[in-house]
């Protein structure tokens, strides 16, 4: 006999939102409300425009385990995430300025996007951000955030970007995941938004999502005991019913979703599965609470979009 499947009880969403309503960032709490009351997109657009600078590229710690002021690529690629959820369209003047910024940034003899500022040792920040043990990295093209952007910048209308500097990334991107057996998972997860972008060209779509199929299996960690730490859970990559690397990961899936439910703590949070150790303990503090707010919205989107909440 089929186990009965198991959802988030009324009382337990309950507590999530109003955690949300009371602790949360007033973005997380206004996205809460346009997502499952009848609170505009309007005031979404204005907390996120909160975190924009005045050369367009987003910072103030939108990310919140990078807590420098100036803009990056990091906190950016964040922004247009939510951008793309709640539909806000590009052509919408912070929007675009947003894009240009990108289109600045890029470094076009490396084809690369530096995920955050030179200057971060300045700054509260997770201890994987410290400069001098990543540097090498952080100047070499990578597909974590690069492949993510391009899928923005393409989705902007390519008005702010050169033809060829475009067709040379995209073929940058195909050729690093062929020539690959094994994908980290921030790159994967950036390859996966560059998926969603809707003015990418079908042959690229289709080499992609052939790369991709290939890797995502490697990457996916697909028991509960790893979940307690921090990995890639099967709904990160099937955020959604009837995403194309669904098959063969059923199981997985609805041991995941089932497994979320189970982790809500009695306030009717997730927190983070991760710290930043001895550094920085007072503003990983607020970090801490900035990701509770962060997780639960996340948790509750993927528990609604799976018809998990009751």
């Amino acid at each position: 006999m089929k186990n009965e499947q198991k959802n988030l009880r009324t009382d337990a969403f309950k507590k999530a939102a109003l955690f949300l309503k009371t602790n949360a960032r007033p973005l997380e709490r206004t996205r809460f409300e346009h997502i499952f009351a009848s609170g505009s997109v309007g005031d979404v657009r204005i907390e996120l425009m909160k975190f924009q600078n005045a050369d367009g590229g987003f910072g103030q710690a939108l990310e919140p385990d990078l807590r420098a002021p100036e803009s990056s690529a990091l906190c950016t690629s964040v922004a247009f995430q939510i951008m793309r959820y709640h539909q806000i369209p590009e052509g919408e003047p912070f929007v675009r300025r947003a894009i240009r910024y990108l289109a600045d940034t890029l470094d076009r003899d490396t084809l690369h996007w530096r995920i955050i500022p030179k200057g971060i040792d300045a700054y509260p920040h997770a201890p994987w951000w410290n400069q001098e043990v990543r540097e090498t990295g952080l100047a070499a093209f990578s597909l974590n955030p690069t492949a993510e952007i391009l899928g923005i910048v393409l989705d902007g209308g390519g008005a702010d970007f050169e033809p060829s500097i475009a067709s040379q990334l995209m073929d940058r991107v195909i050729e690093q995941l062929d020539s690959i057996q094994k994908i980290e998972m921030h790159d994967l997860l950036c390859c996966l938004r560059l998926l969603e972008a809707k003015n990418l060209p079908s042959t690229v779509r289709g080499r992609l999502m052939e790369a991709l199929k290939r890797l995502v299996s490697g990457s996916i960690a697909i028991r509960p005991d790893q979940w307690k730490g921090y990995c890639l859970r099967p709904l990160q990559v099937i955020h959604h019913p009837d995403s194309p690397f669904g098959e063969g990961l059923e199981d997985a899936v609805a041991l995941n979703l089932e497994y979320e439910i189970e982790e809500q703590m009695k306030n009717g949070t997730w927190s983070p599965t991760w710290s930043w150790g001895d550094q920085f303990p007072e503003a990983w503090e607020d970090a801490k609470r900035e990701w509770t707010g962060v997780l639960t919205l996340e948790k509750l989107i993927t528990l609604k979009r799976f018809n998990r909440v009751t």
